[in-house]
Parts: C-alpha cells; sequence; structure tokens
C-alpha cells in the first residue's frame, strides 16, 4: 500500500497555466524556477511561461525541458510538503531523469545543468534525410514492435500503453520523416499522424551519435545510490544503483522509453496510488493499472488529499 510520484516526458511546449498557479502560490515552486535559472541562465519568465520565439526547435525542446523540470521538482515540493512523500518513483524520458533527482540519485544543479547543454546534433552522412516522429493509434493488444519490425528508418520510440477508456494502444514513432510518411499513408485513415514541425528523431538509433557526445559529460556528475526504488521506463526493472541511474541518463537518448514498463514495475512495488506530477495532456489520456491523480494544478491538491485517504494509503 504505496504512493508512487510519476513524472512526464518532455513538451516541445507545455501549456503553463496550472504551473503558473503553482508559481504563484507556492514559494517552493519560485524557488524551484529560480534555481533553474540561476544554474541555466535561462530566464525564469521564460521557463516559465514558454511563449519566446526560438531559433530552433533544438532550443525550444531545451528550454521547455528545463521549465518542465522546475515546474516537476517544484511542484513535487509541494506535495512533499503536504505530506504526500512518495515511496517510489518512475518516469518517461526527462520524468525519469527527474524521478531520479527526486529519489536522491542526482542533484538538482546537475540534472539543470545537463538539460542545458542540450542534445548534440551532429552533420550525418545523409543529413539530407529529414527525421521526424509521428503518433501511432493501434489495437489494444497490438504489439507495437511487430508493427514496424520490417520497416527501414521507422522505430518505435515511445508506448504508453492504452488510453483511458482502454480501446487503443498509443505510440509514438520516430525516424525517417519520408519513411514514417510511407508507413502513415499505407496505414488506414487516421492511424498514424506524422507530425509537423517536429525534425528529431528522439529515442531511436538515429540519436547514437548524441549518446556518445553527452556520455563523459554524464560520467563527470555526481551519481548515488537512489533512497527510493526508480522504476525505469527504458525496460521494466527498478533501478537501485549510482551506476544503474547514470548508465539509464546515458542510453535515455537513444532507447525507446515505455510507460508500460514504468506501471508494471510500480504496480509490482505495490503503488496503490499515483501522483502524475506536472502538465502533460499525454500522461493525463492514458490508463494506469492503479487510481492515478494529476496533479498539473493547485486544484488538483484537495483531490490529491483525499485520494490517499480513500485508497488508504500509508504514508
Amino acid at each position: 500500500m504505496a504512493l508512487a510520484s510519476v513524472f512526464g516526458t518532455n513538451l516541445f511546449k507545455y501549456e503553463p497555466g496550472g504551473v503558473i498557479d503553482f508559481y504563484d502560490g507556492y514559494p517552493v515552486v519560485r524557488e524551484s524556477f529560480a534555481q533553474a535559472a540561476a544554474w541555466t541562465g535561462i530566464d525564469v519568465e521564460l521557463l516559465l511561461r514558454q511563449n519566446a520565439e526560438h531559433a530552433d526547435q533544438a532550443e525550444q525542446i531545451r528550454v521547455a525541458s528545463i521549465g518542465l523540470a522546475a515546474a516537476q521538482l517544484g511542484i513535487q515540493d509541494v506535495l512533499v510538503a503536504k505530506g504526500l512523500r512518495p515511496a517510489m518513483v518512475g518516469g518517461l524520458s526527462l520524468g525519469g531523469l527527474v524521478g531520479a533527482c527526486v529519489a536522491g540519485a542526482v542533484g538538482r544543479r546537475d540534472l539543470m545543468e545537463l538539460l542545458a547543454r542540450g542534445e548534440h546534433r551532429p552533420e550525418r552522412d545523409d543529413a539530407d534525410r529529414a527525421e521526424g516522429i509521428a503518433s501511432a493509434y493501434l489495437a489494444r493488444d497490438a504489439d507495437p514492435e511487430s508493427e514496424v519490425a520490417d520497416r527501414d528508418g521507422v522505430y518505435v520510440s515511445s508506448d504508453f500503453g492504452t488510453d483511458a477508456d482502454g480501446r487503443i494502444r498509443i505510440v509514438m514513432l520516430s525516424g525517417y520523416r519520408d519513411a514514417l510518411e510511407k508507413y502513415a499513408a499505407e496505414q488506414p485513415d487516421g492511424m498514424v499522424t506524422v507530425t509537423e514541425g517536429a525534425d528529431l528523431a528522439v529515442h531511436c538509433p538515429l540519436r547514437e551519435t548524441a549518446r556518445q557526445h553527452s556520455r563523459p559529460h554524464i560520467d563527470a556528475l555526481t551519481f548515488s545510490d537512489p533512497v527510493l526504488p526508480v522504476c525505469s521506463c527504458l525496460e521494466q526493472r527498478t533501478l537501485r544503483t549510482a551506476d544503474e541511474v547514470r548508465a539509464m541518463f546515458v542510453d535515455n537518448v537513444v532507447r525507446p522509453i515505455s510507460l508500460v514498463h514504468v506501471n508494471q514495475e510500480l504496480k509490482r512495488h505495490g503503488a496503490q496510488l499515483a501522483l502524475v506530477v506536472g502538465p502533460s495532456p499525454v500522461m493525463n489520456a492514458l490508463r494506469y493499472p492503479f487510481p492515478a491523480v494529476f496533479v498539473d494544478s493547485p486544484a488538483a491538491l484537495p483531490r490529491a488529499v483525499a485520494a490517499v485517504f480513500e485508497h488508504g494509503v500509508a504514508l
């Protein structure tokens, strides 16, 4: 009977309304953004409101990731101050890194400075071949990997599991845009949609050079054994040592992520209630194997407290 904190993946640009309400109402959230700004050199207002024009998508993602991490950490601080301290954590991509930070495996400053580096985007031999991502809506019991197994240049990058009604399986694909567009054209209408304006094939083998480039910087960080179970999104396992967390940081950029892995591992640890921390329209639309409260604005706090009592969660 335990409480879990779950942190969502990065967004190209999050809707800041609920985060601004948290910022206005809670000093610990303001402190989280102030720290992020001091450590990264990016203005608080830009991190908070996500309303600036950026030179390219890489810069947009960098600012969004720092702002979202600051929001998630600040909101988690609010929950802890109310006595809602998790017994375990999990998260997707950026959320996995934040979860490791909440579990004490890496410091906040190290995390923010790593995010501020952004992702290395080298010139490739096939640089004229554009990258992209696509959303795929599959049958509930579909095996995402089998769906694209024979497709060159198309990879499963994110498995979100089923929607809240349990009708469809939601997957993100990454790869070369032309391969994604060809695959989408061959599917029933609406089953696969290539995302406009996205030119980075995340969580797939095309990011191997970025992984190699980031590794020395990650190796230079100080990691500790987490004080809470950290449920990995890269495979169904729990990270319990500093080296395991470090490996997750290194591999996060290139390996596919799965909320199914996270949820199954949280359930194995006895999660009875999950608080999904911070703004995440995708995370809020999914099915969980335990009750979940989406803490994306202060209005959700009474629901979180009530859920703890309703489900008999031991804190």
